[in-house]
């Protein structure tokens, strides 16, 4: 056998193994790329399928706390860079990277996780023990080096906090604004007993910052939220309580 003939038929063999190395991909490939792309902050446990056709539990993590996100499933796509992400029944989300841009789109976001694991985000917010579920929509989103460009809808349902036995306190809205190097929020109140009214911005390097105001509902016993209005804030008029993040730089 010549020595041209061997060099092709090593060729072939590589070509054909690595084929099929990247066909039957572990899920457990994606997991890896997640917890790279966020720094340590995602990854995926209980992987199944393949890096092209899977699932696994999304968990978030801060320091020593993990903080399980749900079970979700994709289908990768070569062909134009994309994947569809979904879990239980709901709309498949449609995540794109740009390569040339730097950039990743996400189309019909929709992700359901306990409030809870706001407070791996917004550590300030641990001390309220926050309780309920956040359910975030939003239509068209662009990730890129900058930050966040775009709106995402959060609906805070059957609000709760481990400082008041008063289950539920209410159902709540924060409408997210990114424009590139800070997301801007604004808080407001669906219904319920305790009502919620703010604004804020977060950014990676400070966290979140709110400066709003708590109070009783209208017709609701006021001294059942008392001890939970103190905790929120001092009262600045009657009835009315300061509801207030500081930014985590300012409060070290």
């Amino acid at each position: 056998m010549t020595l041209r003939r061997r060099v092709s038929l090593a060729l072939l063999f590589g070509s054909v193994f690595l084929a099929g190395m990247l066909v039957f991909a572990p899920a457990s490939l994606m997991g890896y790329a997640l917890t790279r792309a966020s720094g340590g902050t995602l990854s995926l446990a209980q992987t199944t399928g393949s890096l092209w056709h899977g699932s696994g539990v999304a968990l978030l993590k801060s320091k020593s706390r993990r903080q399980t996100l749900g079970n979700y499933r994709w289908k990768l796509n070569l062909l134009d860079a994309s994947m569809h992400v979904q879990t239980n029944d709901s709309a498949p989300m449609i995540v794109r990277y740009i390569p040339f841009s730097n950039r990743v789109n996400i189309d019909t976001l929709h992700v359901t996780l306990p409030a809870s694991a706001l407070e791996l985000i917004v550590p300030q917010l641990g001390p309220y023990q926050l309780q309920g579920m956040f359910e975030a929509h939003s239509e068209h989103l662009e990730l890129d080096a900058s930050g966040l460009n775009g709106q995402v809808t959060v609906d805070w349902a059957r609000a709760a906090s481990g400082l008041s036995e008063i289950r539920p306190l209410g159902d709540y809205r924060i409408v997210l604004n990114g424009n590139g190097n800070a997301v801007d929020a604004q808080l407001s109140t669906l219904s319920g007993k305790l009502l919620l009214n703010g604004t804020g911005s977060f950014d990676p390097r400070n966290g979140m910052q709110l400066n709003g105001t708590a109070q009783a509902a209208p017709g609701a016993a006021a001294a059942e939220l008392n001890e939970l209005l103190h905790h929120i804030g001092p009262e600045i008029s009657p009835g009315i309580y300061t509801l207030a993040l500081m930014p985590q730089a300012a409060a070290r």
